[in-house]
């Protein structure tokens, strides 16, 4: 984890089911670990870090229930679908309806399937595997056997997939290695079709596999949860290596990513914060309102989630114009918030040490509570730690 942390320029990919998301008999409906969620959008948020997600599912079916944000790239059916990727080729299609025929006479019972992704079928039968293992081992079987005609067949968990491309996970990552320079290259996944993706990587790059079963990943963790604290871990080591940084857009992208990574973990907007007479849910509105209309704009409304994300992609798109109230202002405001909106929640805020020392510097110079906006400071412990002194300066009980 060191090489990745220290990398000079880091691309860091996962793979959704079995990896960020535990399995589920419904494929739209599947539990989605919101730590990976947070660790990934951290990265996605430091100086010369690139994240992605890598899955077999289609495009558009992976982003219905993987709901990361940009700058995070998406990869559906192993790197065949992206922004760029085009529709199968008439020879393609046929290959695929060759496929489909003879797999869609097999799988016609309850608990089986064939998925139809735009460059390939996949038997499905992890349904009815929970019922009748081997009558699904019977299906698998049979499916197997069929005429693959001009696609390639791979083997799953519970699937069996045939594809019209030779694209697969190692050839798209090793694509989007070289697209965005990266020296270091983390990735994990869990299932046979990973492997592709960990035997590309090189020396000074990382594998992780999750789970049982043989692989060619230098790391091994047990499950989803453990992908959690591996992401996190590297999401606290990158970010005391990196520091926090000087330039604006930079430092404003930190900082989001930071109040976003906990955005994903809220599970009650209604939630009294450190903030009196505020809920999580009027944190995010306070934000979401008061920098749109200090630049002559309409606040973003909405539900708190897109509410947030809106406001991002509205700051980015403003920055340059705007950059003195982002630096001074709003990035002040959405550190602080971050905490408010973590606690709120029961959960520990990813803050940068060093700024925090600076503000605290800053706010000591200055009566804050001279116009009314922060609270008269709280005493604090001898010894309190530099986040704590912030949170106390700013009239928050730490």
């Amino acid at each position: 984890m060191i090489t990745a942390a220290t990398a000079q320029n880091l691309l860091v990919v996962s793979d959704f089911d079995g990896t960020l998301a535990s399995f589920s008999v419904d494929a739209a409906d599947v539990p989605v670990n919101a730590r990976s969620l947070a660790a990934l959008t951290r990265l996605a948020g430091l100086p010369d870090t690139h994240v992605a997600v890598l899955s077999g599912r289609h495009l558009e079916g992976l982003m219905q229930v993987c709901h990361l944000r940009a700058p995070i790239a998406f990869a559906g059916s192993h790197g065949n679908e992206s922004s760029v990727a085009g529709e199968p080729t008439e020879a393609q299609q046929e290959a695929l309806d060759f496929v489909d025929r003879q797999l869609s006479e097999i799988l016609d019972e309850p608990g089986a399937f064939v998925e139809r992704k735009p460059f390939q079928r996949v038997a499905h039968v992890f349904r009815l595997a929970q019922e009748d293992p081997a009558r699904a081992q019977e299906l698998l079987a049979r499916a197997a056997a069929i005429d693959p005609g001009e696609t390639r067949m791979t083997a799953g968990k519970q699937i069996l997939e045939f594809s019209a491309t030779d694209v697969t996970k190692g050839t798209w990552l090793a694509g989007e290695r070289e697209r965005v320079g990266a020296d270091v290259t983390v990735f994990l996944g869990d299932d046979v079709t990973d492997e592709d993706g960990f035997r590309i990587l090189g020396g000074s790059d990382v594998g992780v596999k999750v789970g049982g079963g043989e692989t060619s990943a230098g790391v091994r963790v047990a499950g989803v949860e453990e992908v959690s604290d591996w992401l996190t871990q590297l999401a606290d080591d990158r970010s005391r290596h990196l520091g926090f940084p000087r330039d604006t857009r930079a430092r404003f992208e930190w900082v989001a990513a930071g109040l976003s990574s906990v955005v994903f973990q809220v599970t009650d907007w209604d939630a009294a914060s450190s903030c009196e007479g505020w809920s999580a849910r009027d944190v995010v509105d306070h934000l979401a309102t008061w920098f749109p209309e200090a630049i002559g704009a309409e606040a973003v409304t909405g539900e708190p989630l897109e509410q947030w994300f809106g406001l991002v992609e509205f700051v980015r798109e403003r920055l340059a114009e705007n950059e003195k109230l982002v630096r001074s202002v709003l990035i002040t405001d959405i550190f602080l918030h971050t905490w408010d909106l973590a606690t709120s929640q029961g959960l520990s805020a990813p803050l940068d040490e060093g700024f925090a020392a600076s503000l605290l510097r800053a706010f000591e110079s200055t009566d804050l509570s001279a116009d009314g906006k922060f609270a008269e400071p709280v005493p604090v412990a001898e010894g309190a730690s530099v986040m704590d002194k912030l949170i106390a300066q700013s009239g928050r009980r730490p």
